[in-house]
């Protein structure tokens, strides 16, 4: 049976929230070098297709970004992404085959609505796998960058962080501490968003 359509995946200046998971539940990243080459790949790709990268974290078995698209479609972005990091880890394992899941995941995120909401969903996914207790102690997150003020360090450079907070004012510091306290009040939350359940396969 041909794949769906994706309904929403040249649209420029949208958000998304995307999901790249494992073929199999299998592991995609089997060292601290795996992890850095995807980290190094993002940027990359963004600056070849510019977009801003506002939250990411990556797991063992899967990883999740949050990305607001400029004049390039996401599609584009992610297929350039998987595919330089699949590369990368055939050569590395000396493996082939698939190794994400049939495609990524895509939500188009309401800005207005959930773009915190978004953000917060993906920083807490280390704790909700019970990987960690804290947030902030989850080395592959960009919430680090927020939590530690660490705007100059190599998640820092990567992450569109000032675009981000400013969504919550003009004053970023305020902003900033706004955020953590909206992603510590996540954590007593049972219900995930309604965005979650939204996804375009």
């Amino acid at each position: 049976m041909p794949r769906k359509a994706r309904q929403h995946t040249i649209a420029p200046n949208s958000l998304y929230h995307i999901v790249c998971r494992g073929n199999n539940q299998r592991r995609i990243f089997r060292s601290a070098r795996d992890y850095s080459k995807l980290l190094k790949i993002l940027g990359e790709v963004k600056r070849e297709f510019p977009f801003y990268l506002y939250s990411f974290i990556f797991l063992p078995n899967h990883y999740h970004l949050e990305v607001e698209s400029q004049d390039v479609s996401v599609s584009k972005i992610m297929q350039r992404i998987n595919f330089l990091y699949v590369k990368y880890f055939h050569k590395r394992y000396n493996t082939s085959g698939h190794l994400f899941q049939d495609r990524f995941y895509s939500s188009l995120i309401d800005k207005n609505s959930y773009f915190w909401e978004a953000s917060r969903y993906i920083d807490l996914n280390a704790v909700r796998a019970g990987l960690v207790e804290k947030p902030e102690d989850y080395p592959w997150s960009s919430y680090s960058v927020y939590y530690k003020k660490d705007y100059n360090g190599k998640y820092g450079k990567l992450i569109d962080w000032q675009r981000f907070l400013e969504y919550g004012g003009e004053n970023i510091e305020q902003s900033r501490l706004d955020y953590l306290k909206f992603v510590e009040d996540g954590l007593k939350l049972k219900k995930e968003p309604d965005f979650v359940n939204k996804q375009m396969i």
